[in-house]
């Protein structure tokens, strides 16, 4: 019998859902680490979208935050600790992943047209990546104090790296995304976890 009186404990769902997003936080963090070393290709902003479709937005948006906050402390390339408002919007960014995919599973889902289904996965990994890449370029001129023409500077200098990122997402979410998502949709159903 579920115990929804929270001083007996929580229910056999509420323990399962628990679990599903440690089990999100842990492959955000995982992935992000292992694909860290490949230049311009990264997982983490895909995983954590997929987090959304699998817990819905606001706990999709919880276990992107966490699985990045691992990932960009333990990254082998550089810890992001080190750089505070880097770290805050690499967090804000990819939680943004998560709380989106939440927010279009059903879409995504309904959508019964192959090509449109594409596009829009497409389109959503080119905008997401678009406000990562954005936000990272502006941390830098913020933590040097240094904004008017800095910005711009930075963006220049990083464009090859930004355009060759949001053509890897895109073509990340558009090949792969509706394929996943079907995935994690139907292992939700296949395990009763389907309204987590």
């Amino acid at each position: 019998m579920a115990m929804n009186n929270p001083g007996q404990g929580m229910s056999l769902l509420e323990y399962r859902r628990l679990a599903l997003m440690s089990l999100w936080v842990g492959l955000i963090a995982t992935v992000g680490i292992v694909m860290a070393l490949i230049p311009n290709v990264e997982l983490v902003i895909l995983t954590a979208f997929l987090g959304g479709v699998a817990l819905g937005p606001k706990r999709g948006f919880i276990v992107a935050v966490l699985g990045e906050a691992i990932f960009s402390a333990l990254n082998p390339i550089g810890s992001g600790l080190g750089f505070p408002i880097l770290y805050a919007f690499q967090l804000l960014s990819v939680g943004l992943s998560g709380w989106v995919g939440g927010l279009f599973s059903n879409s995504i889902v309904a959508l019964e047209n192959v090509f449109l289904k594409t596009v829009l996965m497409g389109l959503l990994g080119f905008v997401l990546t678009l406000i990562y890449d954005l936000l990272t370029a502006l941390s830098f001129p913020l933590s040097s104090g240094i904004i008017e023409g800095t910005l711009w500077g930075t963006v220049v200098a990083g464009l090859a790296f930004f355009v060759m990122h949001m053509v890897s997402n895109t073509t990340l979410f558009a090949i792969f995304g509706p394929a996943l998502v079907q995935l994690v949709r139907r292992q939700l159903l296949m395990h009763g976890l389907e309204n987590v």
